[in-house]
């Protein structure tokens, strides 16, 4: 992905995820993931206990993400990469003790962190010495809590477009083109997608009712129909919004074999983000538990977002996001998460549970509400032709 010649005859082939995984987890720039791990909730701790107001909480976040942003673009020039990344030596002496190469490790860790860190504090002074209290834009500086906290709505919705963009994409190159028509069943079809998508629903919401709830009415096993029920029914409402759209897509063999299967993969998707608001809202769950999932659900939609990002500025020419850089746009906008959920959390008194559930509604009804258009970009991009 780096220097190449912007030949209009030069066929563009697409991303693979296994590239955006290998690029994220490259050896010389693993050390940067140790910021977001150790700093994230470091601030959120603080946030909570009132050591830090919500103000210089908002300002660290926000110079945290883009100090991460602008290690991005110093990321993208090979002459400037080489200060934020380890540097493969190849004169190391095996015959070095452990202690010795532990130490050469924490040494070259700290020098490739220091860049990145050293930006964000000085966007920090910078805002502080704006924004802070007393300072010529201190009602700026309180207005920061609130801008950050609304970000969480666009983090939920950016959850969805970018699982849109990225594994439909991909759903839609995976399968090849085949104009000859075909005969359909539309009430078969939407009842068989329903029926897949209801038996994975009722064992996937049984073992996480049974395994992570109390057994106490609706918080246990005895939620699971409710669960069910309520993903079927907005399954079919939106299989039946969609269907004159659906029915232009199924007239050919690629197109039905698209519907099919991008409208399971998207009703899958969006039944385990309807689970998780009735689980934060019904169950007495572990919170350790629930941070641990939103942890990998903030990871998957990272690796979604960029996967989504590369693929797009590849097939235009546009290398803003090249393998050097993923990672550091990843840590930005993980930054950019754990600031709104924090600010959220100080607001409402640190009833994160709540604050999740609101996530996952968010999330849920975007991916719905995208079922339609999903089928249309594709009837208009891939069939067209």
């Amino acid at each position: 992905m780096g220097e190449n010649d912007s030949n209009s005859n030069v066929e563009v082939k697409p991303i693979k995820l296994s590239t955006i995984l290998k690029d994220l987890m490259a050896k010389e720039r693993r050390a940067h993931i140790l910021t977001i791990v150790i700093i994230a909730p470091l601030l959120y701790i603080l946030g909570q206990s009132n050591v830090l107001n919500p103000n210089l909480s908002a300002m660290a976040f926000i110079s945290l993400m883009f100090g991460y942003s602008i290690t991005a673009l110093i990321a993208i020039n090979e002459k400037t990469r080489h200060y934020i990344e380890k540097t493969n030596e190849s004169n190391e002496d095996e015959e070095d003790t452990l202690t010795k190469k532990i130490i050469t490790n924490v040494i070259s860790t700290l020098k490739i962190i220091f860049i990145p860190l050293f930006i964000s504090g000085m966007i920090f002074l910078f805002i502080f010495n704006l924004m802070g209290e007393n300072k010529p834009l201190s009602n700026v500086g309180d207005f920061l809590p609130i801008l950050l906290s609304c970000l969480f709505i666009f983090w939920s919705v950016s959850q969805a477009t970018s699982y849109k963009g990225s594994v439909g994409e991909w759903i839609g190159n995976k399968i090849e083109k085949d104009k000859s028509e075909t005969s359909f069943d539309l009430k078969k079809n939407s009842l068989i997608q329903m029926g897949i998508v209801g038996l994975i629903v009722g064992i996937i919401s049984s073992l996480m009712l049974t395994l992570l709830g109390n057994d106490d009415g609706l918080n246990g096993p005895n939620g699971t129909p409710i669960v069910v029920l309520i993903v079927l029914l907005s399954q079919g409402f939106i299989l039946w919004y969609s269907r004159d759209i659906r029915e232009e897509l199924m007239k050919r063999n690629d197109g039905k074999k698209y519907e099919f299967t991008w409208g399971i993969a998207l009703q899958l998707f969006a039944a385990w983000h309807f689970l998780s608001v009735y689980r934060r809202v019904v169950s007495s769950e572990d919170l350790t538990f629930n941070l641990f999932e939103e942890t990998i659900l903030m990871i998957f939609t990272v690796v979604m977002s960029i996967w989504n990002i590369s693929s797009r500025g590849i097939a235009r020419n546009y290398n803003l996001f090249v393998s050097e850089n993923v990672l550091f746009w990843g840590i930005a906008f993980g930054f950019g998460y754990a600031g709104s959920v924090t600010m959220l959390a100080v607001g409402l008194e640190g009833n994160i549970s709540y604050i999740f559930a609101i996530g996952h509604f968010v999330t849920w009804v975007t991916l719905l509400a995208m079922h339609k258009q999903s089928c249309k970009d594709f009837l208009t991009s891939k069939l067209s032709n």
